[in-house]
């Protein structure tokens, strides 16, 4: 990373909290790493000497905060490529990154705690997610969601409110991800869950067709399980080949002397995708379908061993950081 970058994610976590972002190293690891955090580095701060939940919320909050202002402060500037160098777009990519991170430190089960914040601070409008979905990054969503439906009762109620709530297409695309990763992990909130999306989707106007594949993506996890994980292989499938054939066969090949399994890969590689998770694909979300995968892995398990991170994940370019910023201050429609 460019010094120049590196120093401004210091400052701005420093100026954020610096006593909710832990120790130097923890910060940097949280704040520097962007897509190439290690499952190693995640169990580190993971661990007793890490971020507690409690830290990692707050540092979360702050940090979205932040980001949403420097966006807005973007908004304006077009063309995007011409006024905005690649540090900044660097900085605005592992500040979105580094929500993902906080979001699977911060949201556990058993954390009574969640609880009390929620009501406490009253949060008008407010998702745990709905910070990590506006930057439609595949990763960055996927791990939002699993994290999410860890929290239990507490999330539930969040995200059926805002099923009610006359909002942008991107806040109720929030709310089906968030409630799919609670119905699976949470089987009794199946019902409650489904009965939502379904009123949701009957308020449908002409300007809202997505519904019928959000509601499509939650049905299929839900219901016909072995289709979605099929589905979610082979859409992860076609990513890695993206990268060419013998790309994909090379790191097939080395996961297998690592002991990793061609699924596991598979996998790997959706969480590493930097493509739009707003999209829908063949009548689908999938973000939502690889949940029948992803939504029993551990935190750790999101990310990949030390010796597959350069493979499995896209690499930064500033081409990539313009079109990734790009698509979180336009009016595009959740659908690609």
């Amino acid at each position: 990373m460019p010094p120049s970058a590196r120093s401004g994610h210091e400052n701005r976590a420093q100026s954020a909290d610096p006593g909710d972002v832990g120790s130097a190293r923890h910060q940097a690891l949280v704040f520097g790493t962007g897509s190439r955090m290690s499952r190693e580095q995640l169990r580190e701060l993971s661990s007793a000497e890490g971020l507690s939940g409690r830290s990692a919320v707050k540092t979360l909050i702050h940090a979205s905060i932040a980001l949403r202002r420097r966006r807005a402060g973007l908004v304006s500037t077009t063309p995007l490529a011409a006024q905005i160098g690649p540090v900044e777009l660097l900085s605005f990519w592992l500040d979105a990154h580094a929500l993902g991170h906080l979001a699977l430190l911060a949201y556990q089960q058993n954390a009574p705690w969640f609880t009390e914040m929620v009501h406490e601070l009253r949060l008008e409008n407010w998702t745990p997610t709905h910070a990590l979905t506006c930057e439609r990054i595949m990763g960055v969503t996927l791990r939002g969601a699993v994290a999410v439906g860890r929290l239990g009762s507490t999330a539930l109620d969040l995200y059926l409110e805002a099923l009610k709530r006359p909002s942008q297409p991107l806040e109720h695309f929030d709310a089906v991800l968030a409630l799919a990763s609670l119905a699976l992990q949470w089987p009794s909130f199946a019902s409650p869950a489904r009965l939502a999306i379904e009123e949701w989707a009957g308020r449908a106007t002409s300007a809202s067709e997505f519904r019928k594949e959000l509601v499509f993506s939650f049905a299929t996890v839900l219901d016909d399980p072995d289709r979605a994980r099929e589905w979610s292989l082979a859409w992860s499938r076609q990513i890695l080949e993206l990268r060419g054939s013998q790309e994909a066969q090379k790191v097939l090949g080395l996961a297998k002397r690592s002991g990793v399994s061609e699924k596991t890969v598979l996998l790997l590689t959706a969480l590493g995708h930097s493509g739009d998770s707003g999209s829908i694909v063949d009548d689908l979300s999938p973000p939502i379908v690889l949940l029948a995968y992803l939504s029993s892995r551990s935190s750790a398990e999101l990310y990949p061993p030390a010796e597959l991170l350069a493979y499995v994940n896209d690499r930064w370019t500033p081409e990539l950081g313009v079109d990734v910023l790009g698509r979180t201050i336009t009016s595009r429609s959740i659908v690609s």
